[in-house]
């Protein structure tokens, strides 16, 4: 089959719940997944308010899913716009592939996919962050053209790691 990108009103129930498993204890990405934990139909509510009227601090952002057929390989996320917190670290991409997807460029693929999407929304560069650690998010950066800009050093879990902001020019 082809690969192609849904939104989840186009995502089986069954589907999703095999692809959440699949992370384990791994923190699932796009980070918005996240609220899978209140179930299918509570994802489904907030993946709508995010795209047509976030919660207050929060940019509009559209969700989609990579499939082939009916299985869910990953999925990426785009950010409408860029408040100040994600022009210094976030951007405006968050994507994620499947633990045993991982290694076919589908990263690639995802972000290559979107760029019509980008352009609608009239974004002419797009900000893609990822830390200094995730050598697989940062070639597949690389490989779609990201010139990294800066980095910037960040907190996470109690730890003091660098981030890389890179900016893409939308095709």
């Amino acid at each position: 089959m082809a690969l192609q990108l849904k939104k989840i009103s186009e995502i089986k129930r069954e589907a999703l719940a095999e692809f959440m498993a699949d992370w384990g204890d791994e923190a699932v990405i796009p980070s918005s997944l996240q609220k899978y934990a209140g179930g299918f139909d509570r994802l489904a509510e907030y993946l709508g308010y995010m795209e047509n009227d976030p919660p207050r601090l929060l940019v509009p952002s559209t969700l989609w899913f990579l499939t082939d057929g009916d299985e869910i390989l990953g999925a990426i996320e785009l950010r409408h716009f860029l408040n100040s917190g994600l022009l210094k670290y976030g951007g405006h991409v968050g994507y994620g592939v499947a633990p045993k997807h991982r290694g076919h460029g589908y990263a690639q693929q995802m972000v290559k996919m979107i760029m019509g999407d980008a352009r609608e929304l009239n974004i002419n560069s797009l900000l893609i962050c990822c830390v200094e650690t995730n050598v697989a998010s940062r070639k597949t950066i690389e490989k779609c053209g990201g010139l990294l800009e800066s980095t910037v050093e960040l907190i996470r879990d109690g730890r003091a790691v660098t981030g890389m902001r890179y900016w893409l020019t939308v095709e």
